[in-house]
């Protein structure tokens, strides 16, 4: 009898300490999950990058930039007309890149080159690059052969991926 009450204890001490043990990776779950869930929701609330489709009228009214899309075209094509025109005065040229350089978010921000867009709005795209070595491209063809076709913007301004079309 004394032997039956001992496993009956054992067994009972085991079912506790068993239930203990899930409801504690239970709990660890559940806190990893909401943990999750709030990061979620912080990235929702705060959006990473703005696209500006200098192409519509329409996204100037939705887009929550700084700066407006014609602003920012503009002052790059004046950067990318300046760089392009100086004419072996590279000192000009380098200070023109250097400044236009304050626009993007960092110097490897990539720039994209539409060679081809069919009607069912596929596009081609030539060899990507980034910003430093188009302008300093520009430096060393002393033409500017594009037009700016979009702009994607980081939540202060800064230019983080750039879209470029044949003229």
């Amino acid at each position: 009898m004394n032997k039956l009450k001992s496993i009956f204890r054992l067994t009972a001490l085991c079912l506790i300490l068993s239930a203990g043990l899930f409801a504690c990776k239970s709990s660890k779950k559940m806190a990893d999950a909401s943990k999750d869930a709030d990061t979620t929701e912080e990235q929702q609330e705060r959006p990473d990058d703005t696209t500006v489709d200098l192409e519509s009228p329409k996204a100037s009214e939705t887009a929550d930039t700084k700066i407006s899309e014609e602003e920012i075209s503009n002052k790059l094509d004046q950067y990318f007309d300046a760089i392009a025109n100086a004419s072996g005065n590279t000192a000009r040229a380098n200070s023109n890149i250097n400044e236009a350089k304050s626009m993007f978010a960092s110097p490897d921000v990539p720039v994209l080159i539409i060679i081809n867009e069919s009607t069912d709005g596929t596009k081609d795209y030539d060899e990507p690059t980034n910003i430093l070595d188009y302008m300093n491209y520009l430096k060393d063809q002393g033409k500017n052969l594009n037009d700016i076709y979009k702009v994607k913007t980081n939540d202060r301004g800064r230019i983080t991926e750039l879209e470029l079309i044949r003229k």
